[in-house]
């Protein structure tokens, strides 16, 4: 359901105002009507760049989170100067990381083009200089390294590499040298055995400050997460104080928002003893977006986030979470189609959800529905794991494989149905009882109908005084349909409004009803995906009295339990792709048109310090 909302005005002396927000903020129920861009103060702006440098920089410490505690305790941010500061010492910490990963890429390159030439000493080159001579380097194709290309200008080679030959020259200083087909090699400045021991520190101290980070990066995200609490409740207080309109010269200041009905008692008595000024105000939800907030129960509240994915009800219309949440849980559950995997699921969310310590486990509860309910489903259909139980074929069962379309589209066509009706409900408290006589006529004519002519072909056969009561309804139902459909006007502008009410409904209802056969075809191809992963399996194991080894049965054995896990974690992650968007659609496009749910609620958020 939706919370009901009081809407209240606040004038304040501007002396008071910074005071009554913190006694707002405090109080933790008001819902601030927002009328000016926070976006437009620098202040504001400037909070919302420095919260994105903070997400920046979480996201460059990913790389160095670990899953262990920290050893210290950190200490949250207390101020805007100790959080600039942490970032600072951050960027500091990742930029030294970075300068020592590039000077260890350069050690490594230079030692990766002097290794062919090995531990030659560079001050005996230098010697040869001053003796009047230079020793030149020089890299060749391997073919081209001759005897002859030896003996005509007297080289040495040094080593062999990669299909090229490395070799030096000496000759007398400043005389130019050009050697056919040679790639000439500017002279080493350092020895290889140097070179490792520069790379051997730098990977050192490179090891060292990653230690560092990742020790480091334990406390940082806590501090981080702190400084960011931080300006988000400076921003949503700065932005509350932007709301007020400011009167009479700008001595007074007016606020409005909105508290829920059942809090508004002790909300007006905690204003009235701080001597604070406030009215409750009337408002047309017409007019205004009244913020929303569900209130359900355990069962129903898991079932608000899909509620929340599309959008919330706005403050005119009903919340549907409740009336959404079977019917979710039962098409989640056909489109999985295997009581195996539905059990998975409601292990592994019972699991996590009783580890957990605090915080919101409507997610986790929302998955132990939908694995408890396909579990239930998939027993119903006679599949666990890949594996038929014996009544899934069964002609006398009614939920066997060869009913299930039928049985799909039954449900489909009572889901929009109960749409139908809630649409009609929702305009009777929108605009009278009298404009929602229609839509009810329409079910009522729809469900006649059905039970007249359906229900013989199912071998079922009404009393007659029933038959005549369903036909009379279902005469009544046509001419409230037909004359009735928009009170106060002409009876030919409304005959004309029924029959194309009747194109669109007899339309869209079998369009919408045939959507439904999904929920058959998904689940149907998860059972048949099962069953040929057990059978690829159980292909690997030697048959009995094969005359097999002990050795091939334990092979084929290992070999068919990997490809049981392989295929069947393939087949769960599709089918919780499939169980999850097919009913969103269902729910979204078939049930919220037929409901004409109109959504665009504003969600509830108060005015508080996190």
């Amino acid at each position: 359901m939706i919370r009901s909302m009081n809407k209240y005005a606040f004038l304040v002396f501007h002396s008071d105002y910074e005071s009554f927000l913190h006694k707002l903020r405090s109080l933790g129920v008001l819902h601030v009507n927002e009328q000016k861009d926070s976006r437009e103060v620098e202040e504001l702006r400037s909070i919302l760049s420095e919260r994105t440098h903070i997400k920046d920089t979480l996201r460059a410490l990913r790389p160095y989170i670990t899953g262990g505690a920290a050893e210290l305790f950190s200490q949250p941010i207390k101020n805007e100067a100790e959080g600039e500061a942490l970032i600072a010492e951050i960027e500091g910490e990742l930029k030294r990381l970075s300068v020592l990963e590039e000077e260890l890429a350069t050690l490594r390159l230079e030692a990766t083009e002097v290794r062919p030439w090995g531990a030659f000493d560079p001050a005996a080159v230098s010697q040869l200089s001053n003796a009047g001579y230079a020793l030149s380097f020089f890299t060749i194709p391997q073919a081209r390294f001759t005897e002859a290309f030896q003996a005509e200008y007297d080289v040495v080679p040094v080593a062999t590499l990669s299909g090229r030959v490395y070799f030096v020259h000496l000759h007398a200083a400043g005389a130019s040298q050009t050697l056919p087909e040679a790639e000439h090699v500017a002279t080493p400045k350092r020895s290889i055995t140097e070179l490792e021991g520069l790379v051997a520190e730098a990977e050192a101290a490179r090891a060292q400050q990653l230690e560092k980070l990742t020790e480091q990066t334990k406390l940082w995200q806590d501090q981080l997460a702190s400084y960011d609490l931080l300006l988000e409740n400076r921003f949503t207080f700065g932005r509350t104080r932007l709301q007020g309109e400011r009167l009479a010269d700008e001595k007074l200041l007016l606020l409005e928002g909105f508290v829920p009905t059942d809090d508004a008692p002790a909300f007006e008595a905690a204003l009235e003893e701080a001597g604070y000024y406030f009215r409750q105000v009337d408002f047309d939800p017409e007019t205004e977006r009244v913020p929303i907030q569900l209130k359900n129960n355990a069962f129903a509240r898991c079932f608000e986030f899909i509620t929340g994915l599309f959008s919330l009800p706005n403050y005119q219309e009903i919340d549907q979470t409740y009336l959404i949440a079977p019917f979710f849980m039962l098409f989640f559950g056909m489109c999985f189609g295997d009581a195996g995997y539905g059990l998975l699921l409601f292990t592994v969310c019972t699991y996590f959800r009783l580890r957990s310590k605090g915080g919101d486990t409507s997610l986790l509860g929302l998955g132990q529905w939908l694995g408890g309910g396909a579990f239930v489903v998939g027993m119903l259909m006679g599949g666990i794991f890949g594996i038929e139980l014996p009544w899934a074929h069964n002609k006398a069962y009614i939920f066997n494989q060869d009913n299930m379309m039928m049985i799909s589209v039954i449900i489909g066509l009572v889901q929009i149905l109960l749409g139908k009706a809630i649409g009609a409900y929702k305009k009777g408290l929108q605009k009278g009882w009298r404009h929602s006589l229609a839509g009810y006529a329409w079910v009522l004519l729809l469900v006649a109908v059905g039970l007249i002519y359906a229900l013989p072909k199912a071998s079922i056969t009404l009393p007659q005084p029933v038959t005549y009561i369903l036909y009379g309804i279902a005469g009544l139902s046509v001419l409230v349909a037909f004359f009735y459909n928009s009170p106060g006007k002409n009876p030919f502008i409304n005959f004309g409004s029924g029959l194309w009410s009747t194109y669109e409904t007899a339309s869209g209802l079998l369009g919408d009803s045939l959507s439904y056969i999904r929920l058959f075809a998904i689940g149907l191809t998860g059972g048949i995906l099962g069953s040929v992963f057990n059978q690829l399996a159980m292909s690997c194991v030697p048959e009995a009295g094969s005359g097999a080894s002990v050795f091939s049965y334990i092979i084929g054995w290992v070999m068919a339990l990997l490809v049981l896990l392989f295929g069947h974690g393939i087949n769960f992650g599709i089918a919780m792709i499939g169980a999850f968007v097919h009913p969103l659609r269902l729910t979204f496009v078939e049930y919220y048109k037929n409901s004409e749910f109109e959504g665009g609620g504003k969600p509830y958020t108060p005015f508080t310090r996190k």
